[in-house]
């Protein structure tokens, strides 16, 4: 996730066995929300990749809306650091344990939240409805780079939760829209992904956590979703649309402090704009523009809670 401002529009893609939608925020309406009566199981991975050459500052992110998540009564957390502050590392092998072990603590009607946070990668496949296979970018104890794929992640989750677990990703990574494989692996379940960006597309790291999350922790904080989460009844799609929001007041901010910034124009010429532009995991210039994005199946995320 280079350190950009990124522009965006809101937009939510439905994936469904067969196909997929595209629906725009604003035709999106709020109707009775189903609460759920189980208990919340959450997983929380950050990777700052300190002493590489793409450092992010991702651990904000996981304490941050974990500390929101137990304050709402959640108990079953499991945090996995790349800082040696966790006791496992985020590895697949030990991601992947994580998962089996938090699906196992999981009755019926419970739900999972899975949090990422960190880089995030593509590579082309003809396959997928999208043409790409998204990837969480990962490491080992010995720091070598590992690559977790959408299929394999949803095979985790699939192999590790009862069909009746309701399951929330949040992804806050480049090129993060496709992290789960809905179109082939899902049907029959409940599950939500929320994701920083599209496939083609870059998420930003503030240098204070993620703009996704960044955003996802302003609106779960303001007092009209407070007092719905107190009741279970703040639905997925609620909490998206005002990320949407929160998001476009960000890059008003961000607009305004590049106008100040580059008011020099010999400052503007001496810097090198290509450098900021390019993908440090892929090296490649991605597509512009930061478009959050909602993929689900199952029941439609405006009558789904959201669990915390």
């Amino acid at each position: 996730m280079p350190s950009q401002t990124l522009l965006h529009e809101p937009m939510i893609t439905r994936a469904f066995a067969g196909g997929g939608r595209t629906v725009d925020v604003a035709s999106a309406r709020l109707t009775a929300v189903q609460p759920f009566k189980g208990q919340v199981h959450m997983l929380s991975v950050a990777l700052n990749y300190s002493g590489s050459d793409a450092e992010l500052n991702c651990t904000p992110d996981c304490e941050r809306l974990s500390s929101i998540a137990a304050a709402r009564g959640v108990k079953d957390i499991v945090k996995i650091y790349d800082d040696g502050t966790t006791d496992r590392h985020p590895s697949i092998a030990e991601v992947t344990e994580a998962v089996q072990e938090i699906g196992a603590r999981c009755e019926p009607g419970d739900y999972f939240v899975f949090q990422y946070s960190g880089h995030g990668s593509n590579e082309e496949n003809e396959d997928e409805e999208s043409g790409f296979d998204s990837i969480l970018c990962l490491t080992t104890r010995d720091g070598e780079d590992e690559e977790w794929l959408d299929d394999d992640i949803s095979d985790c989750i699939l192999a590790a939760f009862h069909p009746e677990v309701n399951i929330l990703v949040l992804c806050d990574a480049c090129h993060s829209a496709g992290c789960l494989d809905f179109t082939k692996k899902f049907k029959g379940r409940s599950v939500c992904a929320l994701s920083g960006c599209q496939d083609t597309q870059c998420s930003t790291d503030t240098g204070d956590g993620g703009a996704m999350t960044n955003a996802l922790l302003s609106v779960l904080k303001t007092s009209s979703t407070k007092k719905l989460r107190k009741t279970r009844k703040a639905s997925i799609q609620f909490i998206f649309n005002r990320m949407v929001e929160k998001m476009e007041e960000a890059q008003e901010v961000d607009e305004e402090e590049d106008d100040e910034e580059w008011e020099s124009e010999d400052e503007y010429e001496s810097e090198s704009e290509d450098e900021d532009d390019v993908d440090p995991i892929t090296g490649e210039e991605p597509e512009e523009g930061q478009t959050i994005n909602l993929m689900w199946i199952g029941r439609d995320p405006i009558s789904r809670a959201f669990p915390f």
